[in-house]
């Protein structure tokens, strides 16, 4: 996703709510904060963003597009290879961002950016239903099913994408949106089939 602008990099000064949500190389906290789970990755943005929030997120994109910033979304970070080269960019770290609803009538689930498998399997299990989740319970759920999600029981049920009804996201913009078969249809479709450069995805929505 990018938001870049020809301006210099001035990263002092975020707003005060984004104030502890914000890590540079200076702080303390920076080892840990650009740190993914994938060890093997070093990664070394301009500047890491901890959102707890949708409104974080949106704030954060702000801050990125004023300085010139791309960004770069990661929740879990087990794919971090793929986020490549993060020089000038600011590495936005979902995983705080966390919680599954279930609606067992519908057979919906929803879960936030920063959910990882075992959250969805724990609260869907009760109600009898399997979610398309894959071998690591650790794995957060965005990137592994817009990135096609293959389960143990694909072959019955097919690709985690595949069930995936609602997406929502910030875009570059700073909108929070939902897209789905009716609204937006054509992002949604890019979404479901691994496009990224979208924005930043808050939420996924399935049905089992």
């Amino acid at each position: 996703m990018s938001v870049t602008h020809e301006t210099s990099l001035q990263l002092d000064k975020p707003e005060p709510r984004l104030a502890d949500k914000l890590v540079f190389p200076e702080d303390a906290r920076w080892e840990h904060a650009r740190q993914a789970w994938n060890l093997a990755v070093d990664q070394q943005p301009a500047a890491v963003g901890l959102p707890e929030s949708v409104e974080d997120v949106i704030a954060m994109i702000a801050f990125a597009t004023e300085r010139g910033l791309r960004v770069a979304p990661q929740s879990t970070g087990h794919a971090a290879a793929a986020l490549n080269n993060l020089a000038g960019a600011l590495l936005l770290k979902t995983s705080s961002i966390r919680g599954v609803r279930i609606d067992p009538d519908a057979r919906t689930a929803r879960a936030q950016a920063g959910t990882v498998w075992a959250d969805v399997t724990a609260a869907a299990a009760p109600h009898g239903l399997a979610a398309l989740a894959g071998s690591a319970a650790d794995v957060g759920v965005v990137g592994y099913t817009l990135g096609g999600g293959v389960s143990w029981i694909a072959r019955r049920y097919g690709l985690a994408c595949n069930s995936v009804t609602a997406v929502e996201l910030v875009t570059a913009q700073g909108a929070h949106i939902r897209t789905d078969s009716g609204r937006e249809p054509d992002l949604f479709w890019a979404l479901r089939g691994g496009g990224g450069n979208f924005g930043v995805v808050t939420a996924l929505e399935w049905e089992w």
